[in-house]
């Protein structure tokens, strides 16, 4: 069983999911594409959010400037007179 991602782009994600169904046992085959389904879910909200992650490490929204997280300003503080 396996899940792979054969295409990715920024608005559609195309998946090919294998699930083994060549169990005796119905609650067990059950179980596993229960569990294949939830690993399919983590995958796409994984890649998602990839997706949706902000390129750009300044942001001007109506002349207020936005820093992401990760980038360090070099800001000095004011000078007392």
């Amino acid at each position: 069983m396996s899940i792979k991602i054969i295409s990715n782009n920024e608005k559609k994600i195309t998946i090919e999911l294998t699930v083994n169904l060549d169990n005796e046992n119905f609650l067990q085959t059950e179980e596993q594409i229960m569990n294949k389904v939830n690993e399919l879910g983590q995958t796409l909200t994984k890649q998602a959010l990839k997706n949706l992650d902000i390129k750009k490490t300044v942001l001007k929204i109506k002349d207020q400037t936005h820093y992401a997280k990760k980038v360090k300003k070099n800001i000095k503080p004011l000078m007392e007179k």
